[in-house]
């Protein structure tokens, strides 16, 4: 089955964890998300830009990703993108995510059929020193949103430097869970069907 194909079956309110290494394809995974769904209803969540390697992996290999795309931007310094929110990961862990909760709820709302791509979200973990009460949090906010029909959300996180637990938190909470291979390959790990 062609990933296009499998993502028409994800419905409204679910989370799908994409696990990949540094070495996989997964910019391809990122490009036919925003395909298939229209780049106008992608919210890409940049975490200390995560997104710059995949556009350039994307430009190498051909294929283009409109700047029009909305982003939240959580530290780095590219301007790339329509940036409709900027956070500092470094500062406060619990001023950081109530103030991104509270965009994502207000985003959800103005843009339903939102398509959520996170990318990277645990690199927020090694900033704050690997604190387990923010790997819970980080978790805990993932999971608040599962069933919101106003946005599907896909985590694209690095298996190779993520904390264990967070993985498995991440693995236990979300509806779909996707392993992409370093030999281009992508794995149904877990899924509704």
């Amino acid at each position: 089955m062609k990933f296009g194909e499998y993502l028409r079956g994800i419905e409204k309110g679910e989370s799908v964890l994409i696990e990949h290494t540094s070495l996989s394809n997964h910019p391809l995974l990122f490009h036919t998300i925003g395909e298939t769904y229209g780049w106008e209803k992608i919210l890409v969540v940049d975490i200390i830009d995560s997104l710059l390697p995949v556009l350039g992996w994307l430009n190498a290999a051909g294929l283009q990703v409109p700047m029009s795309i909305a982003r939240i931007k959580a530290g780095g310094i590219s301007n790339w993108g329509r940036v409709v929110l900027e956070l500092n990961p470094h500062k406060d862990p619990g001023i950081f995510l109530t103030i991104f909760t509270k965009k994502l709820k207000e985003y959800y709302s103005e843009n339903p059929g939102t398509v959520t791509v996170i990318l990277n979200p645990e690199r927020v973990i090694p900033i704050q020193g690997g604190d387990r009460r923010l790997i819970l949090s980080l978790a805990n906010l993932a999971s608040a949103f599962l069933g919101n029909p106003n946005r599907k959300t896909f985590y694209f996180v690095n298996r190779e430097i993520a904390d264990r637990s967070y993985l498995a938190l991440l693995e236990e909470t979300f509806t779909r869970v996707l392993v992409v291979e370093n030999d281009g390959k992508t794995r149904i790990a877990k899924s509704p069907r």
